[in-house]
């Protein structure tokens, strides 16, 4: 088990700022969704290093996102390339 970046989307909608999908080191890990208007990690690329959490907690002053176990994630889901559907 490991620790993935979980985004809090009714916070992250109320501000757009998009700085954690600026700042994050891996590509394509945390994405913005113009549907509901807020950031979202992709759990496959997430490397658990937790710059998107000092990101919005210290400079964007929201704390919309947080580390939590894999498991314990709100929201279930599917890695697209490896087989494994997690439900």
């Amino acid at each position: 088990m490991y620790y993935i970046a979980d985004v809090d989307k009714e916070i992250c909608a109320s501000s757009n700022c998009h700085l954690c999908t600026t700042y994050c080191p891996e590509a394509n890990c945390i994405n913005y969704s113009e549907a509901d208007k807020s950031a979202y990690v992709s759990v496959d690329r997430c490397k658990s290093c937790e710059i998107c959490v000092y990101i919005c907690r210290d400079i964007a002053k929201k704390n919309a996102i947080s580390m939590k176990w894999i498991n314990d994630l709100n929201e279930k889901f599917v890695f697209k390339h490896s087989g494994l559907v997690i439900r």
